[in-house]
């Protein structure tokens, strides 16, 4: 069984991408072999008003029953936007979304703004977790209009005190990088901190390494599908040394557990 944390519907304004509709985005889940798939609108990034991007998520997802069973909805919400608490109680009690996505960088706020710490203590208080992508695209591929920054492990360190409760997911970053930097902040912590693996270089043994500092425990498999191709976080996989049961937390078992499914 595989669960993927990072994948998209909805048009991304910079280049054309195709299977970015929940059709097309269950055909490149079948071609893969992966079962379910965390999924985020990227219309709600860039609207005015997040919420109708999640709203556009949940009708897309219920048109169909495959739909359902196998797309898993994230809410993005902008908690610098008049009325985010309203948008993020609808997302969770009457759309039923399991996850919360947060994009600092485009909707220019920082992440220890205080309404931000609301809205991250919030999540925790209904066990909803935190899905932070450190970036979409990488910087070297950037349009011109695209934004100039990406999460860093400065931004999470900062606000890790500041909601102890939270779970978090880190994806499509430098995690080797930030999960040392985090790595004191994490220790003893009710919250749990897990990491994906999209970004680790397939040479050296860098993602055996990564594993073994940070445990299977903690890491999610993630492709950020249909913008990403998934076939390199399967290589990874296949040509490391890690043993079954731990190659199986990491493809499914510990979403799994994170989402209650």
């Amino acid at each position: 069984m595989i669960i993927d944390i990072n994948t998209y519907i909805g048009h991304w304004p910079f280049r054309q991408i195709t299977n970015n509709t929940p059709e097309g985005l269950v055909n490149l889940m079948d071609k893969a072999g992966v079962d379910k798939a965390c999924v985020s609108n990227i219309n709600a990034i860039f609207y005015r008003n997040v919420q109708d991007g999640n709203e556009e998520l949940a009708q897309q997802i219920n048109s169909c029953q495959q739909f359902g069973e196998r797309l898993i909805p994230f809410a993005i919400i902008n908690p610098a936007y008049p009325g985010w608490e309203k948008d993020f109680s609808n997302c969770i009690d009457d759309l039923g979304m399991k996850g919360l996505e947060l994009y600092p960088a485009y909707h220019q706020y920082k992440l220890t703004s205080s309404t931000s710490v609301e809205l991250l203590n919030m999540a925790a208080e209904k066990n909803i977790p935190v899905h932070l992508p450190c970036a979409i695209e990488n910087m070297r591929q950037r349009h011109w209009l695209d934004t100039k920054e990406d999460l860093t492990g400065d931004n999470v360190a900062q606000v890790l005190p500041l909601c102890p409760k939270t779970d978090f997911i880190i994806t499509n970053g430098p995690s080797t990088a930030i999960a040392s930097q985090l790595m004191s902040l994490t220790q003893g912590r009710q919250g749990k901190i897990y990491y994906d693996f999209s970004r680790i270089g397939l040479l050296n043994s860098n993602f055996e390494k990564f594993v073994i500092a940070v445990g299977a425990d903690n890491v999610v498999f993630g492709s950020v599908m249909p913008m990403q191709y998934i076939e390199t976080q399967f290589a990874k996989l296949h040509y490391s040394k890690l043993s079954n049961e731990e190659k199986e937390k990491i493809m499914y078992k510990n979403l799994k557990d994170l989402l209650k499914l």
